[in-house]
Order: structure tokens, then C-alpha cells, then sequence
């Protein structure tokens, strides 16, 4: 196009004939073509317009797929076969008591098998021989034959011979008795007699030696099966797998492994002493690695360890995280979805039942949760995404419908326990990875959330975004206004002022307040409080920032203006003394900024203002805030 102005002679005779007459006649076919299509566009046109005014006047929600609030379901927005752990190993075993043969230790029968092992010599195999038919002749076990039963009666000098040859001699055969009598003692009361077949019975002399199999198995189980199979303690799961490749010693071995943990799994879900639950959960975890070979066990240890995680007492929920942990670290991500959506599930569902130690209960569920998502940040981001969508979502929906039934799910413990664990997951680990993009989502959820519910009966939710807010602000060093969210609590009108009722404001459950709690004058000292202590939080943030002065002005000018036209002269004092603070941090910012040699265009500069004295602690603002952490405001009020 640059070279059109250097056309040589012939070209511009070319164009001055041709083209010029070529524009003539489209200058004269232009009107009859307009009317031509005139009456045929008009119809169009005017077809067109009926359309778009058709759209316009019908509402958002109509042209929209239309989506009940009921479909829109925050703890099933993961797949069913998440929850699910596909391993691929053959597991096939019966779940009974384990053949018995005549007595062989380990030592006897891998050195015959494997050749690696070196031979025994002729001495040493009679000698072997002779040992094992002295056994046999002592008859260690006291049994008793019936018409079609056999009972064999475990004692506790038997016992005591077994529990050595197993320590001693990693003796298969002994071990396989024990665990014999450990299922029997394990199913005690849970299936008649302990019998499973018509031949035999597993019976039990006496409560300590009742007590004592049980002990005994728990304990050296883990120890004997890795010594037998040559494990050392930090093996892996690729390593367990191996072994199912013509392994003598494996075939041994893997039903005795098989039955420990179908007996300890039973004996966890019948146990009701809790110090055993917790002893035998805790030797199941030490052996969490051979559940490679059990996919469907290693299923069912999940579920239950996710139920007691959730239902349990504090040291056995905690012993059951630590499976949990352990079994996704080890299985990866074979495991990590499975665990993260049962306890994910299992922590929702149980928010919607109030119980009398929730309130210190599911922050720890919360906490240990977020521990767990923290292993793996990819799978845990992708999580977070799809379940804060939800969300969003559904309060999109909330605040363009007002829909009664969407409303009702926001102000929920359902939704709220579920944007809080979200909150936490990301003020844990929004320094070390990619989170923004599920930061700014959430802030705007939780924003979304404060002001769709405004009024008095929400005073406790309007508190928790607030706290949000500021957790994911000190979190991620970003600053997130909340001043104008904190002051609305202020307008709260509630009561008259002559009104005197003395009734006592405790935490509760609901995110909804009863109505006749606003009547009280203690729901007012409650507003107050709760406004400076969220202020004062925000404030200590950002006390030694340059741009303190200019943060700070318009909620003291807010302040004042609340004290001048309180009438109880407790809350006045309250926030008479705030103000102070305050205005003595904005005067001591105002200084060190007027002394500042360096531009307002020097971010490094500014980035590393007053940072010796925030690293010091001892600002009046600073202590003086810290005194409300450790005593809260409501202890220093008169009423």
C-alpha cells in the first residue's frame, strides 16, 4: 500500500479510465438497489426489533437456564468413584481363621525354599526335626473334641511359648495360631463361640491371657511380618507390590497380614474402651504400607478412620487423621481424592448437627483438613475451585433472585463451615503458591455474603466475614477494606434507650440471632464490642503502613460521631479509648512520615517504612491491641 503514490504512467491512464467509471456506476446503482431491498430489509429490521424488545423486557433469570436452588448441592460437587480407592492387585483370600500345619519356623522352611538362603546340613535339619516333634509331643495347646467340634483353649504358659518362637524365631506357624486366637478375641461377642467352621474352635482360657494375645499381636505383628519378609521400615508400597512376583515368603505371609488387619479393623469398630481403639488404630498405622496389597481393606480403613476422625473423641479423631495422613502420603494420589472427599463429605454433613462441643470441634476438624489438602496443592487447588464455584454460585443466585430457598442455604452452617475451611486452606498456603485466583474469588463471596444479610439477626455472620477478611489480609499481606462493613454495625437499632434487660450473650451455633435477643442491652454492648475489636484487629495490620493517617480518619470521624450520640456511658469509654489509641498512632505515622528524606514514588523505600519498629513491638498501638487479644473487650466493661 506504501508504493500506491509511485504509480508509473500507464497505471494512473489505467485508473483515470477505468476505475472512475467503475465508481460512476455504482454511484447510480446505489438508490435502485436501496429500494429494491427496502420493503424486504424493513421487514426484517422490524422482525429484529420485536425479537431484541422481546429479550429486554423478559427478565435475566428467564433467558438464563433456569436452576433451582436444590440443584446447586455444596458437598456433591465431586464424583461418587472420588470417594473410592482402585488399587491393582489380586485379593482374593477368605476372611477365616487361617490353616494350621505342623509346626515350621521361617528359619526351617525359607532355608529349604531359597537357594539364596545357602543349605542346611544334615545335622542341622534333624536337629530341627527333632525340635519341632518335641513341640508337637508337649501339646502346646489344651484341645477338646466333641461330636463335630474341636476346641482348642489358648493358656497362658502356651502363650508364652508361642509369643518365643515368634519373637524368637519369626515362626510362621506360631504366628498363624496367635492370630488364630487374636480373631477370636478380636470377634469375641460378635459371632457365636468364635466358630467359622465345623471343625474347630478358638477359645481363651482366661481374661489375662485374653488380654495378653491381644497386647502381644498388636505389638510385634508389624515387627515379625517385615522380618520374615525382609522389610526394612521405611519401605515403600512399590516395594510390597514386588512381592506378589513368585515370592515364596509373600504367599507365606499375606494371609497372616490379611487377617491382622480384618481382626483390628473389627476390633476398631466393636472396641468400647477407647484407649484400645486408639492402640489398635495406631498399629494399624505403623503397618499402613502392606495395605497396598488389600485395596479393598485399605477402602474400608478409610471409611472408618473418617468416621471416627469425625465422631470421635479428641485422641482417638486425632489418631485417626494421622491414618488419613499417612495414607495419602503413602498411596499418593491413588488415595489423596479418596481421603480428602470422605472427610470433605463427612465434615459438612456433620456441621448441620448442633452438638454441645462444636464450637472447639470443627475448627480442629477445620485444621486438620486443611493439613490434609495441604499435602497435595495441586489436586487441593483444583477442589477448592470447583467447590468455592458453588459458592459463588449459589449466592449469585441469592442476590439476583432473593430466592427464599437460596437465601436460607447461604446462612447456613453448611455453607458457612464450608467457606471457612476455604478461607483457612488458602491463608495457609497463599505465600507459597498460585492462590490468587481463589483469593480474589472468595473475597468477593465473602463480601457478597456480608451484604446480602444485613440486619441485626446477623450480627454473628456479619462478624465472621469480617474475621475472614482479615485473616486472608494478614494471610496474603493484600490489603482488603473492611471498614465500612464494620461500621454499619454501628446503625443497628435494637432497643430503646431507657431499656435495661439484662440477658446474656453467648455464642451459638445458628448464624441467625433469636429476635428477642435484640432486645436485650447486652446485643448493643455485643455490637460495639465487636466493632472496635474488628477495627482494632484491622488497624494493627496496617498501624506502621505509610498510609495509615488516611486509613484511619473516616472510621474515628465514624466513632466520634456514634459516642456523641450514646447515651451508655460504659460503651462511650470503650470507644472514647479506641479513638485515642488511634489518633496517637496516626500523629506517631504522621511524623515519621513528615521526617521521610525519600518520594512517595519510592516503593522499596516505602515497603520498608517503620519496619524496625513494627519488628520491636512495643508501640502503644501495638500493646494496646495485644491487651484485647489476651482479655477481650466484654471482661473490661461495668454493666
Amino acid at each position: 500500500f506504501a508504493q500506491m503514490g509511485k504509480l508509473g504512467k500507464k497505471a494512473r491512464k489505467f485508473a483515470k479510465k477505468n476505475l472512475q467509471s467503475v465508481e460512476k456506476k455504482n454511484r447510480k446503482q446505489k438508490p435502485f438497489l436501496k429500494r429494491k431491498f427496502a420493503k424486504r430489509d424493513g421487514r426484517r429490521d422490524a422482525e429484529d426489533e420485536e425479537e431484541e424488545e422481546k429479550m429486554i423486557e423478559q427478565p435475566l433469570k428467564k433467558r438464563c437456564i433456569e436452576e433451582s436452588p436444590k440443584d446447586i448441592v455444596i458437598d456433591a460437587v465431586f464424583d461418587k468413584d472420588e470417594g473410592v480407592v482402585v488399587l491393582d492387585c489380586g485379593d482374593s483370600d477368605s476372611d477365616g481363621y487361617l490353616a494350621e500345619v505342623l509346626f515350621l519356623t521361617w528359619r526351617f522352611d525359607s532355608a529349604v525354599v531359597n537357594g539364596t538362603q545357602g543349605k542346611i546340613s544334615g545335622t542341622e535339619l534333624k536337629k530341627q526335626s527333632r525340635k519341632l516333634a518335641r513341640l508337637n509331643k508337649k501339646k502346646l495347646v489344651d484341645e477338646t473334641d466333641s461330636d463335630t467340634t474341636k476346641h482348642k483353649v489358648l493358656s497362658g504358659s502356651a502363650l508364652s511359648s508361642f509369643s518365643n518362637l515368634v519373637d524368637e524365631e519369626q515362626s510362621v506357624q506360631a504366628l498363624t495360631s496367635l492370630l488364630n486366637w487374636y480373631r477370636a478375641a478380636c470377634h469375641y461377642g460378635h459371632e457365636p463361640s468364635g466358630i467359622t467352621s465345623p471343625d474347630t474352635c478358638y477359645d481363651i482360657e482366661d481374661s489375662e491371657t485374653f488380654a495378653n494375645v491381644m497386647i502381644f499381636v498388636l505389638q510385634k505383628a508389624d515387627h515379625t511380618f517385615r522380618s520374615i519378609l525382609g522389610l526394612s521400615g521405611s519401605a515403600n508400597k512399590e516395594k510390597v507390590l514386588k512381592l506378589n512376583n513368585n515370592n515364596p515368603k509373600w504367599d507365606s505371609v499375606k494371609p497372616l497380614i490379611k487377617s491382622f488387619f480384618r481382626s483390628t479393623i473389627h476390633l476398631v469398630k466393636q472396641a468400647a474402651d477407647l484407649e484400645i481403639t486408639v492402640f489398635a488404630l495406631a498399629q494399624l498405622r505403623v503397618s499402613v504400607v502392606f495395605f497396598a496389597a488389600f485395596p479393598d481393606l485399605l477402602n474400608k480403613l478409610i471409611k472408618l478412620s473418617v468416621d471416627l476422625w469425625v465422631t470421635g473423641e479428641e485422641t482417638l479423631s486425632h489418631q485417626a487423621f494421622l491414618i488419613l495422613k499417612d495414607i495419602s502420603m503413602v498411596f499418593n494420589s491413588e488415595c489423596f481424592d479418596a481421603c480428602f472427599v470422605n472427610m470433605y463429605k463427612a465434615f459438612l454433613h456433620d456441621c448441620d448437627i448442633p452438638k454441645a462441643n462444636s464450637e472447639k470441634r470443627l475448627p480442629l476438624l477445620r485444621d486438620s483438613l486443611v493439613e490434609l489438602c495441604s499435602q497435595d496443592m495441586q489436586k487441593s487447588y483444583t477442589k477448592a475451585s470447583v467447590s468455592i464455584t458453588q459458592l459463588a454460585k449459589l449466592l449469585k443466585m441469592a442476590l439476583a433472585t432473593k430466592n427464599k430457598e437460596a437465601v436460607e442455604k447461604i446462612h447456613s452452617e453448611h455453607y458457612t463451615s464450608c467457606l471457612d475451611l476455604w478461607v483457612s486452606f488458602i491463608a495457609a498456603n497463599v505465600q507459597g503458591n498460585d492462590l490468587q485466583s481463589l483469593l480474589y474469588t472468595v473475597i468477593q463471596v465473602i463480601n457478597g455474603v456480608a451484604t446480602l444479610f444485613i440486619g441485626p439477626r446477623y450480627l454473628l455472620l456479619r462478624v465472621k466475614c469480617i474475621q475472614w477478611l482479615n485473616h486472608l489480609s494478614r494471610a496474603s499481606g493484600i490489603f482488603i477494606p473492611i471498614a465500612s462493613l464494620v461500621l454499619d454495625m454501628l446503625e443497628y437499632k435494637t432497643t430503646n434507650d431507657g431499656e435495661k434487660q439484662k440477658k446474656k450473650f453467648e455464642a451459638v451455633s445458628t448464624v441467625k440471632l433469636p429476635k428477642n435477643w435484640l432486645k436485650s442491652q447486652n446485643f448493643q454492648e455485643q455490637c460495639i464490642f465487636s466493632v472496635i475489636e474488628l477495627l482494632a484487629n484491622h488497624f494493627a495490620q496496617w498501624s506502621f503502613h505509610i498510609s495509615f493517617p488516611e486509613l484511619a480518619t473516616i472510621s474515628i470521624m465514624r466513632l466520634k460521631n456514634f459516642n456523641e450520640r450514646s447515651t451508655m456511658e460504659g460503651l462511650k469509654r470503650v470507644v472514647k479509648r479506641f479513638i485515642e489509641q488511634v489518633e496517637l498512632n496516626i500523629e506517631f505515622v504522621q511524623m515519621k512520615r513528615d521526617e521521610a528524606a525519600f518520594s512517595p514514588n519510592d516503593q522499596q523505600a516505602i515497603e520498608t517504612f517503620l519496619q524496625l519498629e513494627k519488628r520491636s513491638k512495643t508501640a502503644p498501638y501495638t500493646q494496646y491491641y495485644q491487651n484485647i487479644v489476651d482479655k477481650g473487650l466484654g471482661t473490661k466493661v461495668k454493666k
